[in-house]
C-alpha cells in the first residue's frame, strides 16, 4: 500500500467521481438560472413597454391635482369674498331696519299726536292756544358780597342704611 501509483490512480478516481457529481448537481440549477434569465429578459420587456406611458400618466396626474389646488384655491378665495359680501349685506339690513324702525316710530307718534288734536273739541284748541306763554326766564339768586363768609354746607343726617352699620360691604 505504500506504492504511489495506488494512490495516484485513486485519488484521480475520487476526482472524477466529484467532478461528476458537481456536473449533476449544477446542471438543474443552471436550467433553474436560465429559466429566471428568461423570466428577467420578459419582464425587462414588459416595463420598458409599460413604465413610460405609467411615467407619463403619473406626469399628468400631478399636473391635474396641481390645478385641482389652485382651482380650490381659487373657489376658497371666492367664497371669502361671497361671506364677507354677505356679511356686509346682513350689516347694511340691520342698519335700514333699525332706520325703518325710527322713522315708523316718528310717523307712529306723528299720527298719534295729530290724532289728538284732531279729536279734541275745538274750543280746547281756542283755550290752548291763548294759554300758551314763553316760558318764564329763570331768576338768579343774588351773590352775597364778598366780605360775609360763605355758609357751610349743612352735615348729612346719620341714616341706618347697612354701609353705616358694615364698612365695606
Amino acid at each position: 500500500m505504500t506504492d504511489p501509483l495506488i494512490w495516484l490512480g485513486l485519488s484521480i478516481l475520487l476526482l472524477g467521481f466529484g467532478l461528476v457529481a458537481l456536473v449533476c448537481v449544477s446542471i438543474p440549477a443552471l436550467i433553474g438560472l436560465a429559466r429566471a434569465a428568461r423570466s428577467a429578459e420578459k419582464f425587462f420587456d414588459t416595463l420598458d413597454r409599460e413604465l413610460p406611458r405609467t411615467l407619463e400618466a403619473m406626469r399628468h396626474t400631478g399636473a391635474d391635482l396641481s390645478d385641482l389646488a389652485d382651482d380650490m384655491t381659487d373657489s376658497v378665495s371666492s367664497a371669502r369674498n361671497i361671506v364677507k359680501q354677505v356679511d356686509q349685506s346682513l350689516s347694511d339690513v340691520r342698519l335700514q331696519a333699525s332706520q325703518v324702525k325710527r322713522s315708523t316710530r316718528s310717523v307712529a307718534v306723528g299720527f298719534r299726536a295729530a290724532w289728538r288734536v284732531l279729536t279734541k273739541p275745538a274750543n280746547a284748541r281756542k283755550r290752548n292756544k291763548r294759554k300758551r306763554r314763553p316760558p318764564p326766564k329763570p331768576v338768579e339768586p343774588p351773590h352775597p358780597p364778598s366780605s360775609q363768609v360763605q355758609p357751610t354746607s349743612p352735615q348729612r343726617p346719620p341714616s341706618n342704611t347697612s354701609e353705616d352699620c358694615f364698612p365695606g360691604q
